[in-house]
């Protein structure tokens, strides 16, 4: 993550930054990307990029976790405006993961996550200490889904159903920006499937 001089510049500076690291990891691998195009194009001295990431990875890893972190607060914005019917929510995110694929900004974010270790580190990190504890989505979802509404009788049964979620969102995260980018993919039909499965989670689980 960034060194403390990195967070002390100037907005305008650290934007600049981000803005150029971005850009190269977009049009490149990470093992084709250049700190020297990177600098260029953010107008600082080399030097001074050392001053702020440890290395490329640094900056990568950075990126990611901004990317990241907003995911995290649309899971969060989703459940919130669900009133905390998790089944409601789930089809929000499906929804948006499915509408998203096509954005420009999103066609990006492929090719960054499209790198199979960094879909490894946030697999990983999702599962990460107690669910209702972490700071994940899973977590997040626990904090606000309304378990009233369900047929739970305590929270391990809610955890086991919102893995059975993060497997299925997963799922549809590997096929959009890991297959996606090679094979042609039917979002209507992967969008009625995901509906059934969920249709078939709420005949179960809701009051």
């Amino acid at each position: 993550m960034p060194k403390e001089t990195f967070y002390r510049l100037p907005d305008e500076k650290r934007e600049r930054i981000m803005a150029a690291a971005e850009r190269e990891f977009l049009e490149n691998s990470f093992e084709a990307a250049s700190i020297n195009h990177i600098i260029k194009e953010a107008a600082i001295p080399r030097g001074s990029f050392y001053q702020y990431f440890e290395d490329k990875k640094d900056i990568f890893l950075y990126i990611v976790n901004t990317h990241k972190n907003e995911a995290f607060g649309f899971v969060e914005s989703f459940i919130k405006d669900s009133d905390g019917d998790v089944f409601s929510f789930m089809r929000k995110v499906i929804d948006f993961m499915i509408s998203a694929e096509c954005s420009e900004k999103v066609e990006g974010m492929k090719r960054i996550f499209s790198q199979p270790w960094v879909f490894d580190m946030i697999v990983s990190d999702t599962m990460k200490g107690k669910q209702e504890e972490a700071n994940t989505p899973k977590g997040i979802m626990f904090k606000y889904i309304d378990k009233n509404q369900l047929n739970v009788e305590n929270d391990d049964e809610l955890i086991a159903l919102i893995n059975i979620f993060a497997s299925i969102s997963l799922g549809l995260f590997f096929k959009i920006f890991i297959m996606g980018k090679n094979v042609e993919i039917d979002k209507e039909k992967i969008r009625k499937t995901i509906y059934d499965e969920i249709a078939t989670l709420e005949k179960k689980y809701k009051k």
